[in-house]
C-alpha cells in the first residue's frame, strides 16, 4: 500500500509539473533521437552483462553526445567519423562517398534515402549528429572571434542516497583509532563539476571535476583521528581533476592535445586508451575504426592519457607522437634492505574511489610515465599502420602470485608494438592487428566483414591472445576484459529479413589455454545470441532476444581435493517494445527471464518486468521519464542488468537481484533558452530483506532512495 500511495504521489507531482510550468520557449527540448539512443543502450547493456567492473560509460557516449551539439558536415572529409562511430557500415560509407563524388553535396537529409543501402531507419540514426550546411573552410583563427563566437557549456550535479549508511554513522574517536577504516571520511552526496568550450570544432577545451560519495572535500571536516593518519594525503578540494586543450585542423597539424587525452588506434591490441564497445548484437561493433587523438573529458581516474600529443597529417601520412606522465592508485610492498629486495606494486586500484583511510593511502601511490608514437599510410584501397609504446613504472607489478596470473607481472619497463592493417574492397573489408610485448607474448586478431548482397552483412573473426601478453592500454573484442588468455572465432550476421523484420545473430567459440581465476585448468565455452527485430512504423518497433553462454568454473564441493572446473551456462530471453500513444507520449515495455544452471548446484531463475513512460510534449519546455519495475533473481548468478533514463551525461545501468520492485522519476525542464534543469528521484523496496548491501555501505531497512540534481548552462 505505501508503495502505491509514493507512486500516486509522484505521478500527482509531476503532473501538476507538467500543467502550471509555463511555456517558456518555444522549440521542442533538444536531446539524441530515439534511434540513436536505441543503438546505443544495447551496447553499454550488453557490456554491463558481460564484465564484473564498473565504468564510466558516459566516456563511450560523450563523443555522440559532442557530435548532437557540433555536428558533422556529411558533405566534408569528416564522414569518414560516421563509421569510427559505428552508426554507418563501411558499404554505406562507400556508397556515400560515391554518391558525393558523382552528384556533389547533399543538399537535404531526405536526399540520403537515394543513396544504396540507405533507409530509414539509418537515417534516423545519423539525422542528429549531421548538418548539410554549407562547408565554412577552415581559415586562420582569430583569437577575438573565438572568444566572441565560441560555445560554452556548464554542468554541476550533485547525487545522494538518502538512507545512511554505516560508513556515514558518526563513530567515538576511541574506536576510530584502533579502526581508522570504520568509517568514510567525507560526507554522502556525489558531486560533479564539467566546463566545455568550443569554437567551430577545432578549438575544444574543457575542465571536469569529482567527488564520490564518502570522500572529503574540505580537510577539517575529517574526523580528526584520520586526519592525522592521512597526513599531507588529506586535501581541501574535489578528488578528481581533469583537464584538456584540443586543436584540430590547423593545416598539417591534424590535432594536439594538452592535459588529458586518449589514443586509439588498430584494433586495440598496442594503444587504445579510453573504452570501445565489446561483443554486442551488432556486428560492426567487432572491427575498430580508432580516432587517434582525442580530449578526454570524463570521470574515469585511470584510463585515459595526462601530458601532449600531436598529429601531423601530409598526403596519406599520419605520424601521432605521444607523452604521458600521471599517478594512479595501487598498494606499494616496501623493499627490504637487508635482503636487498626493492619495493614493488602488489596490486593496482581501479574503483577510483577514496573515502576510507586505505583508499586514500593508496592515491597516486604509483607514477607511471609513457611516450611512444604511431605512423600510418592511408589510401582508397588499405590502411596500415605502426603503433609503439613504452611504460615506465615507479616499482614493478607484483601482485600476489597464484598459479592462474604468474604471467601478469609487469618490469619497471615494458615496451609494446603492434602493426595495423585495414584493406577496404567492394562490399569487404579484411582487418587484422599483430602486437608483441617485450618479454614475447603475442596478441593477434584478424578478420573480415562483407556485405555479400544489399541486405546482409557478415562478420568473421579470429583472435589469439598469448597468456604471458602484457599491456597496460589494450582494449580489443574478446571474452575477457583484458586481451590474453584467449584463443576465439566470431561469426556474426544481420539480416534485413523483410522491410520490417530485422535478424541479428553471432556465435563466438572461446577457449582459456591457461587458468583463470576461479578456473584451475584450461577451459573453453560458447556463446550464442539472435535477435529478431520487427519495426512496426515510423515510430514503433519491438524484438525478441535469446542468449545462451556457457563457460567453466570451478565446482563449489568443499569434499574435493582439487578444484574440478565444471560448465555452466546462462540462458536468457526477452521482449522489449516501444511505441508511442501520441506525438507527446511514448512507452516501452520489457519482460527478460534468466536461468543459470551449474552442476551440484541448485538451478537459480531471475526475471524482471518493467513499464516505461516517456513524455516529450511539442513546443513545452519539460519532458519526463517514469519507470515501474518488478524484479525476483533467485542468486546473484542470475542477476539482471537493465538501462535506466538518466541527467545527461550520467548513466544508470543497475543490476537487480533478489526480490523487490523499483520505481524512478526523470523530470527535465528547460528553464530559460540557455539552461536546463534535471531531476531525477529513484527507490528499490525489497521484499526479502532486512538489510542492503554489506560493510561501510550496508543500510538497515528494505529500500534505498537515490536522488539527483543536475543543471547545464549554455552560453
Amino acid at each position: 500500500m505505501n508503495k502505491l500511495i509514493l507512486i500516486v504521489r509522484l505521478t500527482l507531482i509531476l503532473t501538476g509539473l507538467l500543467f502550471v510550468t509555463p511555456t517558456l520557449i518555444a522549440q521542442q527540448v533538444d536531446s539524441i533521437s530515439n534511434s540513436l539512443t536505441k543503438t546505443l543502450i544495447d551496447r553499454i547493456e550488453q557490456m554491463s552483462e558481460d564484465t564484473e567492473n564498473v565504468y564510466d560509460y558516459g566516456e563511450l557516449v560523450d563523443e555522440y553526445l559532442y557530435y548532437v551539439e557540433n555536428p558533422i558536415n556529411i558533405n566534408s572529409d569528416k564522414i569518414e567519423i560516421l563509421r569510427e562511430l559505428k552508426v554507418l557500415s563501411n558499404y554505406q560509407y562507400e556508397k556515400l562517398v560515391e554518391y558525393l563524388q558523382n552528384y556533389g553535396s547533399v543538399l537535404s537529409v531526405f536526399e540520403l534515402n537515394s543513396i544504396e543501402g540507405f533507409d530509414n531507419q539509418t537515417i534516423e540514426l545519423i539525422r542528429p549528429i549531421i548538418t548539410t550546411n554549407e562547408i565554412i573552410g577552415n581559415d586562420k583563427i582569430d583569437l577575438k572571434k573565438a572568444i566572441r563566437w565560441g560555445r560554452h557549456q556548464v554542468f554541476v550535479r550533485t547525487e545522494q542516497v538518502l538512507e545512511k549508511s554505516n560508513g556515514y554513522k558518526t563513530i567515538e574517536d576511541s574506536i576510530l583509532a584502533q579502526k581508522p577504516n570504520s568509517s568514510y571520511i567525507g560526507s554522502p552526496q556525489k558531486l560533479y563539476f564539467k566546463y566545455a568550450y568550443n569554437y567551430r570544432n577545432r578549438i575544444r577545451a574543457g575542465i571536469t571535476t569529482e567527488k564520490d560519495a564518502g570522500e572529503a572535500l574540505i580537510r577539517n571536516q575529517v574526523p580528526g583521528v584520520q586526519r592525522e593518519l592521512l597526513g599531507n594525503k588529506l586535501k581541501n578540494g574535489f578528488d578528481f581533476y581533469s583537464a584538456h586543450l584540443f586543436l584540430s585542423d590547423f593545416g598539417i597539424l591534424k590535432s594536439l592535445a594538452i592535459g588529458d587525452y586518449h589514443l586509439a588506434f588498430g584494433q586495440g591490441l598496442t594503444m587504445w586508451s579510453g573504452l570501445s564497445f565489446g561483443k554486442s548484437g551488432s556486428t560492426t561493433d567487432i572491427i575498430k575504426f580508432g580516432q587517434g587523438l582525442k580530449p578526454s573529458a570524463s570521470v574515469n581516474e585511470n584510463r585515459f592519457l595526462r601530458g601532449g600529443a600531436f598529429t601531423l597529417k601530409y598526403k596519406v601520412f599520419d605520424l601521432t607522437l605521444f607523452y604521458s606522465n600521471k599517478q594512479f592508485d595501487g598498494n606499494i610492498t616496501a623493499g627490504d634492505s637487508l635482503t636487498g629486495d626493492q619495493e614493488f606494486i602488489s596490486g593496482i586500484q581501479e574503483s577510483g574511489l577514496h573515502r576510507t583511510v586505505d583508499e586514500l593511502l593508496d592515491k597516486a601511490a604509483i607514477r607511471q610515465e609513457m611516450f611512444g608514437g604511431h605512423v600510418s599510410y592511408q589510401n582508397k584501397f588499405m590502411q596500415l599502420g605502426y603503433t609503439a609504446q613504452q611504460n615506465s613504472f615507479k616499482a614493478e607489478l607484483h601482485p600476489r602470485i597464484s598459479p592462474y596470473n604468474q604471467f601478469s607481472s609487469l618490469e619497471n619497463t615494458e615496451f609494446n608494438q603492434g602493426v595495423d592493417l585495414k584493406v577496404f574492397l567492394p562490399k569487404i573489408v579484411l582487418f587484422s592487428e599483430v602486437a608483441l610485448t617485450q618479454g614475447g607474448g603475442m596478441a593477434t586478431i584478424a578478420g573480415i566483414t562483407a556485405q555479400p548482397v544489399n541486405f546482409a552483412s557478415l562478420t568473421i573473426a579470429y583472435r589469439n591472445f598469448d597468456k604471458d601478453y602484457r599491456n597496460f592500454y589494450a582494449t580489443s573484442f574478446g571474452e575477457s576484459s583484458t586481451p590474453n588468455n584467449e584463443i576465439g572465432t566470431y561469426l556474426g550476421l544481420t539480416a534485413d529479413l523483410t522491410a520490417s523484420l530485422k535478424l541479428t545473430s553471432y556465435a563466438d567459440y572461446f577457449k582459456f589455454p591457461w587458468l583463470r581465476f576461479q578456473t584451475d585448468a584450461p577451459s573453453m565455452g560458447h556463446d550464442y545470441f539472435v535477435q529478431l527485430g520487427h519495426r512496426i512504423n515510423r515510430t514503433d518497433d519491438l524484438y525478441l532476444r535469446f542468449r545462451t553462454k556457457t563457460k567453466m568454473t570451478n565446482q563449489n564441493d568443499p569434499w574435493n581435493y582439487i578444484d574440478l572446473p565444471v560448465e555452466y551456462t546462462k540462458t536468457s530471453m526477452r521482449f522489449h517494445i516501444n511505441y508511442k500513444v501520441s506525438d507527446a507520449l511514448e512507452f516501452k515495455d520489457r519482460a527478460e527471464i534468466i536461468q543459470y544452471d551449474e552442476p551440484g548446484e541448485a538451478t537459480s531463475q531471475g526475471f524482471i518486468i518493467f513499464h516505461d513512460v516517456v513524455y516529450k510534449p511539442v513546443n513545452k519546455p519539460h519532458e519526463f521519464a517514469f519507470r515501474f519495475a518488478v524484479f525476483d533473481a533467485e542468486s546473484y548468478d542470475s542477476r539482471l542488468y537493465a538501462y535506466e533514463n538518466d541527467v545527461l551525461y550520467a548513466f544508470s545501468i543497475p543490476s537487480f537481484n533478489d526480490k523487490g520492485s523499483r520505481v524512478y522519476l526523470l523530470y527535465r525542464l528547460k528553464a530559460i533558452e540557455s539552461v536546463d534543469l534535471w531531476v531525477r528521484i529513484a527507490q528499490t523496496w525489497y521484499d526479502d530483506k532486512n538489510e542492503i548491501g554489506s560493510g561501510l555501505d550496508l543500510i538497515e531497512g528494505n529500500k534505498k532512495t537515490e536522488i539527483k540534481l543536475q543543471i547545464r548552462w549554455k552560453f
